[in-house]
């Protein structure tokens, strides 16, 4: 039994929010940005543009959807 689109858009934009989260506590508890936020920063970014791509995908699927009836 698959997942919809939707569940891994949701899953993807939670893990993008929780990096997001450890990245914002790294830059205030060092000096800035250092390498370690800096890959935190770009993890969420990806796991963003990824959840993006499934809500798109979803979006495509329900359009489809609603054509064949």
């Amino acid at each position: 039994m698959t997942k919809s689109p939707r569940f891994y858009g949701y899953l993807y934009f939670f893990l993008g929010t929780l990096f997001l989260f450890f990245a914002i506590q790294s830059a205030s508890q060092s000096a800035g940005w250092d390498f370690f936020t800096i890959l935190l920063m770009a993890f969420a970014a990806i796991d963003y543009f990824i959840a993006f791509r499934y809500f798109g995908a979803a979006a495509r699927q329900q359009q489809n959807g609603k054509k064949d009836n």
